[in-house]
């Protein structure tokens, strides 16, 4: 059973200054601020420590304790950016997830761009489902919106914009 969620923004800047503010590891704590039960970003870091590129490995730590490691799977500049994450899920999040990935794809709009961001759940049962639908699916949603808005706020507030 899968669950999507998406959340998107327009931003008033150039398609590539989206696209790097957006995937430099640096900005993910600015960004991703978490939502009620939904931990923040409290890092992240390349394993390799260079530049995320395709077949990257992201380490994310989170307000939880928790640490995330992702998985780079599409890095192609400046429109596209997918991740899995391959472990590091705390419970109870990792009672009700198998798998979970993002992808964000970027859109020029004339002198604006679009930012799509759509993150996918494999769930493993109908139980884990229930739960998920009901006490996490809108706040996690509600934390992508939220970093959209980071994002958008950081690139037109740092001179990136038209």
């Amino acid at each position: 059973m899968q669950i999507q969620t998406d959340a998107q923004v327009i931003v008033n800047a150039r398609i590539e200054a989206v696209f790097d503010a957006s995937t430099d590891c640096q900005n993910l704590p600015r960004f991703f601020t978490g939502y009620k039960e939904i931990p923040a970003i409290t890092s992240a870091k390349t394993v390799d420590g260079l530049p995320l590129h395709e077949g990257s490995i992201r380490i994310v730590d989170n307000s939880d304790g928790s640490s995330i490691e992702e998985v780079i799977v599409s890095l192609k500049r400046p429109n596209t950016q997918r991740y899995e994450l391959v472990k590091g899920f705390k419970p109870p999040f990792s009672w009700l997830v198998r798998v979970a990935s993002g992808n964000w794809s970027y859109e020029t709009l004339d002198t604006k761009t679009r930012v799509v961001w759509s993150f996918y759940f494999e769930i493993p049962n109908i139980f884990a489902y229930l739960v998920f639908r009901l006490a996490v699916q809108r706040p996690f949603q509600q934390a992508q919106e939220i970093c959209l808005r980071n994002l958008k706020k950081y690139v037109e507030d740092n001179g990136d914009s038209i």
